[in-house]
């Protein structure tokens, strides 16, 4: 991946967590947390991981942000300066969840 997509990744990440912290309101049910943004070479699609707390709350969690999609990609195009506001396309990071279910596995094995 070139320097640029991942100067336009992070700029991606860190304005997107600004806009869901500030002016999405999200239910107090979950925590999201954007884990890593994958966009598209022309610039138009963006993969976006997250990560939702608690575990049991994901689906939910993605669910909530995929019905707002539309007004977090406006509100994403007045905070960025790119040709093109990329289509948000939210996936659940599960890696945290898998972590913590091979840590409970290794402390069970201990005992």
């Amino acid at each position: 991946m070139s320097d640029r997509m991942l100067q336009v990744n992070s700029l991606l990440q860190q304005t997107l967590a600004r806009v869901l912290s500030e002016k999405i309101e999200i239910p107090f049910d979950f925590f999201v947390t954007i884990s890593n943004i994958d966009c598209g070479s022309d610039l138009k699609t963006a993969k976006v991981f997250v990560s939702i707390l608690p575990f049991n709350k994901s689906q939910e969690g993605v669910g909530f942000l995929i019905r707002k999609r539309h007004e977090i990609q406006a509100e994403l195009g007045k905070n960025i300066k790119l040709k093109f506001t990329p289509k948000l396309d939210f996936k659940l990071d599960e890696s945290e969840q898998q972590a913590e279910e091979i840590f409970k596995t290794l402390d069970d094995i201990k005992e």
